[in-house]
């Protein structure tokens, strides 16, 4: 397996967050898919390529690819918030609260738990 120094991949990563915010979704979808390959054992790049998703209302495959980054890596707060995201986005509002609940407990104090508890209130003041 090739080892790829951890800030060439942090490199690349930003790069398709680049392609991402400029609605570039193949490329950004190519950078994070390569990223997934480099880095098979971290969650960060299916999250990545999860987002890709989202922004595209792909709920369902951005659903499947944040389960896909639970597997690698269970306890992943930052996987988890972003499933939320993707099921509140889905129209599962009950199921998105609960998923950002989790997300808030398992990073309390961090930028994950953050984002979820944000989220979590738009999501509840949300009309049905």
């Amino acid at each position: 397996m090739i080892q790829v120094p951890s800030e060439d991949l942090r490199i690349l990563l930003e790069a398709g967050y680049l392609y991402l915010g400029m609605q570039r979704f193949k490329e950004a979808k190519e950078v994070f898919e390569g990223v997934v390959v480099l880095a098979p054992k971290s969650e960060v790049p299916l999250v990545a390529l999860g987002n890709v998703y989202c922004v595209q209302g792909k709920f369902e495959q951005a659903i499947k690819t944040y389960h896909e980054a639970l597997e690698i890596e269970p306890e992943s707060a930052f996987a988890v918030s972003y499933l939320g995201e993707a099921l509140f986005f889905k129209g599962e509002k009950e199921k998105a609260v609960e998923t950002l609940e989790k997300a808030s407990k398992m990073d309390p104090e961090g930028k994950s738990g953050d984002f979820a508890r944000s989220l979590s209130a738009v999501v509840r003041s949300h009309p049905e």
